[in-house]
């Protein structure tokens, strides 16, 4: 196994870690060799983006958007539920998922699911490899919340690069790695056997939420009627920004059509011109789902911190993660619509300690409404 993990060293460029193979031992050999197994088909790809790291941004601003409080319920499309769950507390102090944060009293999984019971709608749940087995324990342990149609599957990781663009060990035979990011939902979802199963309850629709927004409401009458009235095959939430440098993406106009521009591609002049912001909260048409599992979204870098493992010394670091991201989706929606919402009332993101108790105040405040 030692000459195999060598020979995929080499072949992909990172000889710098063959010395260190001899002190591994089978089991994590065996590990690596099956994680570079599963990279192998994006490897190649990986390297190249990462040489122009940051694409360049052609698009022109979105001048307005439909407003919710203008909007006639009418009829509604079927829809499943799909919560993006692959993210860990440890921002907020936790070591788990972070589905598993209370917020007066309740877990952000525990608020999603009762909002989802009595619905009769399939849920489907995307963890990550950092945080399946607690997820799904979560679940076991509390009898699932009540539901009775809940699937979860695994977003999949893509090594993380140095400044140098080389692989590092985060541990003695563990390869430093980081999640996919959210736009691989597509094809997980379809290759899991979800998208099967949603297609055999009848769905026409998939709301995709994020497990940290808590005011989330996966039935709203105005966002699934404007979906169906509009003829929409992707649906994008938004609201207006007060503080341009806001870290959030941005709603804006590409090619004719509705995209979204992530804060970290734009200048600080295209910040300030484009204030129409993305909640992440997207209905759309479960044809398109199918279709979308077929294509493989960019990749997108940023910075982050992880812990590097060299020659026994274990130190932090700044290296590049690699994402897709599911906006990207937009690119290929033919009929992409958005609807402003009051932020208050649909998007309060749980990211770090010190936002909980404005969060815990809308939430009293929707629990009153």
């Amino acid at each position: 196994m030692r000459d195999r993990l060598k020979e995929l060293f080499l072949a992909f460029g990172q000889e710098h870690l063959i010395n260190d193979i001899e002190a591994i031992d089978d089991p994590k050999i065996a590990q690596c060799i099956n994680l570079i197994r599963q990279w192998s088909p994006h490897i190649m790809e990986q390297k190249a983006s990462w040489q122009l790291r940051r694409p360049s941004i052609v698009f022109e601003p979105l001048a307005g958007c439909s407003q919710s409080y203008l909007q006639c319920v009418g009829p509604k499309p079927r829809i499943g539920v799909l919560i993006l769950a692959g993210g860990q507390g440890s921002r907020l102090g936790i070591s788990g998922p972070k589905g598993c944060f209370p917020l007066l009293g309740k877990s952000l999984f525990q608020r999603h699911s009762e909002k989802i019971g009595g619905q009769n709608t399939p849920l489907a749940i995307m963890t990550s490899s950092l945080n399946h087995t607690e997820t799904v324990s979560f679940f076991e342990n509390n009898d699932f919340f009540g539901l009775k149609d809940v699937s979860f599957f695994s977003q999949k990781t893509l090594p993380l690069f140095d400044d140098s663009g080389r692989w590092f060990w985060e541990e003695s035979g563990c390869i430093a790695a980081g999640a996919d990011g959210n736009g691989s939902v597509f094809q997980w979802f379809v290759q899991s056997g979800c998208w099967d199963r949603f297609m055999q309850k009848g769905v026409e629709a998939v709301h995709i939420i994020n497990v940290d927004n808590p005011l989330a409401d996966p039935f709203d009458p105005v966002f699934l009627s404007f979906h169906r009235s509009s003829a929409a095959d992707l649906s994008v939430k938004s609201f207006w920004l007060n503080d341009p440098n806001e870290p959030t993406g941005r709603l804006v106009q590409h090619d004719s059509r509705l995209a979204i521009a992530e804060f970290a591609e734009l200048s600080n002049e295209q910040r300030n011109e484009n204030l129409l912001s993305n909640t992440g909260l997207l209905l759309i048409d479960i044809h398109l789902m199918g279709e979308l599992a077929n294509q493989t979204f960019p990749l997108h870098w940023a910075r982050r911190t992880a812990v590097e493992w060299k020659d026994g010394d274990v130190r932090k670091i700044n290296c590049w993660k690699a994402e897709r991201f599911i906006v990207d989706a937009l690119s290929y929606a033919e009929r992409g619509k958005t609807i402003c919402f009051p932020r208050g009332a649909c998007y309060a993101p749980l990211k770090e300690k010190g936002s909980i108790p404005q969060i815990e105040q809308l939430l009293l405040k929707a629990d009153n409404i």
